[in-house]
């Protein structure tokens, strides 16, 4: 193909003529954004933000009206809590009490009882009154009295034993003047011979008193090693000299202060005061229970469990 000429090209340019420039101008001026159009953008922009502001607002407000609420229930909920405690402590401190005189009121009415061990069984029957008397007959000698008085006397209610240790003895004596007597004459001698057995006489105690006293072994052991006397005392605690001052632990928390006082080495000693105690009857007084009890069968007398003829 041959080059254009020059004057081909000065042609073409003069054929473009001023109208189609002021045409082409005037669609591109119409193509531009107007100050009209740059306001109707801004008011519809104002108008979305606005309209999103308003429900942010609305949806703030209900979570701060959510939150208030969640606060107030949080603060009843806390000053529940802390009446709930104070009322559990309060419930606490009458439960141990009312456990101190319930204790306190089985050993009352024990006191004139008590518990001789190692009295061999006779299978063909046995007068208790008649063998306790003449052994109380040994220990008090010539401070024996006319007359020994029993309120009741009869084995430990529960099934005899075929072979091995012999039930307890636990008995009543009307006068608590004699039973203290037979206690305190009993105490020069660790066990007494008695038809050829080796006797042994306790005051009778309270199932709860005789559960502390157990979760104490540990620091009476330590006591009776280092020859420090100590007792017990009603309602219980336990009492030891030391120091010329008396030293004496009432409660479980109160151990570990005892402890320390005495100059003992540290000593695990179980809480005695939730320690359970099994109320579940020995299997003779379910036999008897389910005997007595039986549907359709007639009343009749009960025995008493107290009274070994019976």
């Amino acid at each position: 193909m041959a080059p254009t000429s020059p004057a081909s090209t000065c042609s073409t340019a003069d054929t473009t003529t001023l109208a189609d420039i002021g045409a082409e101008l005037k669609r591109m001026a119409m193509r531009m954004v107007t100050k009209d159009d740059l306001t109707h953008l801004t008011n519809n922009l104002h108008e979305v933000i606005k309209s999103e502001v308003t429900g942010l607002k609305a949806e703030i407000k209900a979570q701060e009206h959510r939150i208030q609420q969640v606060e107030k229930r949080a603060q009843t909920t806390e000053d529940h809590s802390a009446a709930t405690d104070t009322a559990l402590k309060c419930q606490g401190t009458l439960i141990l009490a009312m456990r101190q005189q319930l204790e306190d009121q089985d050993n009352r009415s024990r006191r004139n009882n008590i518990r001789v061990r190692g009295i061999p069984e006779s299978p063909e029957g046995e007068n208790i009154e008649e063998m306790l008397t003449s052994l109380f007959r040994i220990i008090l000698r010539e401070d024996t009295p006319a007359l020994i008085k029993y309120d009741r006397a009869h084995r430990a209610l529960r099934p005899r034993p075929t072979e091995g240790t012999p039930r307890d003895i636990i008995c009543c004596l009307h006068s608590f003047a004699i039973k203290d007597l037979i206690m305190r004459k009993a105490r020069s001698r660790a066990h007494w011979n008695y038809r050829g057995a080796e006797i042994s006489l306790y005051n009778d105690l309270s199932p709860m008193t005789l559960e502390a006293r157990r979760a104490l072994r540990p620091v009476t052991t330590i006591l009776r090693e280092r020859n420090m006397q100590y007792r017990w005392d009603y309602p219980f605690s336990i009492t030891v000299r030391y120091n010329n001052e008396w030293v004496s632990a009432r409660w479980p928390e109160d151990i570990p202060q005892f402890i320390q006082r005495l100059n003992l080495p540290p000593t695990p000693v179980p809480n005695w005061v939730f320690m359970p105690l099994d109320p579940r009857p020995q299997p003779q007084q379910q036999a008897r229970r389910r005997r007595w009890n039986s549907p359709g069968e007639a009343p009749r007398h009960r025995p008493d469990l107290n009274n070994p003829e019976e």
